[in-house]
């Protein structure tokens, strides 16, 4: 019998955060707890951002929004939480 895993929906604005962004996908990458998906929202960012997020585009876990307009952090939080299917969430700012 398979066990019922309790899956945790991480949300993780960004903008601008280039030079620190990596450091912290690679934070949730390595957690002994391996039910987790992360949704990074981009708040059209005008920094290497960008350059930085697409090195993830293959990992099916990381799921990355890039908005065309810059909506603040609150915008960011809550279209994670839409996106979300966990009744588990987690902010990582």
């Amino acid at each position: 019998m398979k066990k019922n895993r309790q899956f945790v929906d991480i949300i993780m604005p960004n903008y601008n955060k280039g030079e620190y962004i990596e450091e912290a996908i690679q934070s949730v990458i390595k957690q002994s707890y391996k039910y987790w998906n992360l949704y990074i929202i981009d708040d059209f960012s005008n920094d290497f951002s960008m350059r930085v997020l697409k090195k993830f585009k293959k990992n099916k876990k990381i799921k990355v929004v890039f908005l065309k307009k810059n909506r603040g952090p609150s915008f960011c939080r809550n279209l994670g939480i839409s996106l979300s299917k966990s009744s588990f969430i987690s902010f990582l700012d």
